[in-house]
């Protein structure tokens, strides 16, 4: 290989990386709307789920009938999901009283979920898995593989919102006071 195509090589990785930096730095500001197929769950139940929770017990989604669900998957390694938490933690305190069970859902490893709940000092459920968790989230209409990944369900369970990427607290409340 002479110097030419390994400038020209150099330039090539260099633009292929910076169309797809700027692809992915787009996709944190502005996530994608659901596609057709997610928003066609609007409206149907939440499929039946089983996972882990940090105590090691397995929690199972029925338990939670009868409540406005807000099911959020997030990874500790993921900076958007990190910025939510805080107002998921005050949106399960200000309408515990209310019907709302925020749930998580973890796609993470155990350890480090355990100790960023215990230093967030989250107030709701954390569930934890690897592929039965991002199975969960397919089954909810996360088919892109986006976190954070939100679903709002009615007390009956079934699915009133979804959103792709982060989500503020003035949403999710709206969303909530439609339902409680």
């Amino acid at each position: 290989m002479n110097n030419k195509q390994i400038i020209i090589g150099a330039v090539v990785i260099f633009l292929v990386g910076a169309v797809g930096g700027n692809y992915f730095i787009k996709m944190l500001r502005q996530p994608p709307e659901p596609s057709a197929d997610t928003q066609q769950l609007i409206g149907l139940r939440v499929p039946s789920y089983s996972l882990l929770g940090l105590d090691g017990v397995r929690e199972r989604s029925e338990q939670w009938l009868g409540k406005v669900q807000v099911i959020n998957f997030w990874a500790t390694w993921c900076p958007p999901c990190k910025r939510e938490i805080p107002a998921l933690i005050e949106l399960q305190q200000d309408y515990a009283n209310h019907n709302l069970q925020v749930i998580g859902i973890a796609l993470d490893d155990v350890e480090p979920v355990r100790a960023y709940a215990q230093e967030m000092s989250i107030n709701y459920p954390v569930l934890v898995g690897d592929s039965d968790a991002i199975e969960v989230a397919e089954q909810l209409g996360n088919d892109m593989g986006v976190l954070p990944y939100t679903v709002v369900t009615d007390q009956a369970g079934n699915i009133r919102f979804i959103r792709y990427g982060e989500v503020d607290r003035e949403t999710l409340e709206a969303e909530i006071r439609k339902l409680i």
